[in-house]
């Protein structure tokens, strides 16, 4: 074990389910857990300072930031991930949810919605659906309670539970992690002879809100915005301390396949999404890709900015062995490029904590094994890393600190 390597006993040594309960807010693909960036802002920034995840995903490390009084900005390609970060690191207050979310129910036609594809019927009950396409049409996505409300909606479009049980989301019981293919759920409906529940959309967005322990008024905000990683169009001037981050790993995920549900809520083809992200299976395009994120990351980092890429290793299906990417991005991309290696810190994962493992034995090849953060500081500086901390208390799942808006 590397010196570094003692990091990541400090994220290990948490609670398993530890973090502020925005973070449940929906489930999204190859997302961390809110541990690890908590660690890396804690150590490598202050109150005040800019943390910025150009692959934001979910939001977990922009809402980290927020929460520890930094000012946490995220950028994704992804409509998706963008609206889920932007409802994380600005939500609005419980009252102005409340009312948003009364005044559209008041305007709910009683009609049902004409057009909508069989393979969205096939999911929910008529008046659900009739709900949820109200929402849909109404929602406005520069508002930050309709940005916030459709980020819940998209937390629970579609979940997981036992007959018998109360529905955690609107749709039948399938994964909500992702969205399987329409041709296997019309089979597996028909197999095993499933109905929709039948929900209130409304009344579960109320409930769910309520459990989200929501920050107050003064609490540190931050901002979301769809961007592509080399070109991140910073809605600020601020230069940024930290940028901790995890760019995708080769051809392992489809985000607009597998989420073609929420990507239907939003009023997006999964084609067309898939199409604007990275991916591909060649390890010298994805070089070029990353030498190109890191041009980016420099213009934006400042002088005493640190920069932590979240890479795991990549594994070939057919000859079993892995590749490690991170030291592949350091030696191929980084190191040309100017940039200081200050570390890195490699983490071994257990099988059962990823995500991919649903997946089944045939394509858990894909997934990496090991995760490795290098970090690494701008060309032509020459600060290096803090002591490492002695510890970290995990104490403070709930807490969010209140330094004012951004």
């Amino acid at each position: 074990m590397n010196q570094l390597d003692a990091i990541a006993l400090h994220w290990r040594r948490a609670p398993r389910r530890w973090g502020h309960p925005l973070h449940s807010l929906c489930s999204y693909f190859a997302m961390f857990p809110p541990h690890v960036p908590r660690v890396f802002i804690e150590w490598l920034t202050r109150s005040g300072d800019v943390v910025y995840d150009p692959f934001s995903g979910r939001g977990t490390a922009p809402l980290e930031a927020c929460r520890l009084g930094r000012l946490g900005f995220g950028s994704d390609a992804n409509p998706l991930a963008c609206v889920l970060t932007a409802a994380k690191v600005d939500p609005p207050e419980i009252n102005h949810i409340e009312a948003r979310l009364l005044d559209i129910r008041r305007s709910v036609p009683s009609s049902n919605p004409k057009g909508v594809h069989p393979d969205i019927r096939m999911l929910y009950a008529p008046d659900t659906l009739r709900q949820l396409c109200w929402l849909r049409d109404t929602l406005n996505l520069h508002d930050r309670t309709d940005v916030f409300i459709m980020a819940t909606v998209l937390g629970m479009l579609h979940a997981n539970y036992k007959p018998g049980s109360p529905p955690r989301g609107f749709s039948i019981s399938m994964p909500n992690t992702f969205s399987m293919a329409p041709a296997y759920i019309r089979k597996y409906i028909d197999q095993h002879h499933l109905k929709p529940p039948v929900v209130d959309v409304f009344d579960m967005i109320d409930k769910k809100v309520k459990r989200l322990n929501l920050p107050n008024v003064n609490a540190t905000r931050g901002m979301a915005w769809q961007a592509d990683a080399r070109e991140p169009m910073l809605p600020f001037q601020k230069p940024v301390r930290l940028v901790f981050t995890s760019p995708p790993y080769l051809s392992v995920i489809k985000y607009g396949k597998y989420n073609w549900i929420r990507l239907w809520m939003l009023k997006y083809e999964p084609r067309q999404i898939d199409a604007g992200l990275v991916a591909t299976s060649s390890i010298n395009r994805y070089l070029e890709f990353m030498k190109g994120l890191l041009l980016s990351m420099a213009s934006v980092l400042s002088s005493n900015g640190y920069l932590s890429l979240m890479i795991g290793d990549v594994a070939d299906k057919r000859s079993g062995l892995s590749t490690n990417l991170a030291e592949r991005v350091w030696k191929d991309a980084a190191q040309s490029l100017g940039w200081r290696r200050l570390g890195i810190v490699n983490d071994h994962l257990p099988v059962q904590h990823k995500v991919s493992r649903i997946w089944g034995h045939q394509k858990k090849g894909a997934a990496t094994k090991v995760d490795r953060i290098l970090i690494l500081a701008p060309p032509n500086t020459s600060h290096t890393l803090p002591p490492t901390p002695a510890g970290f208390s995990w104490n403070s799942a709930n807490h969010w600190s209140e330094q004012g808006r951004s």
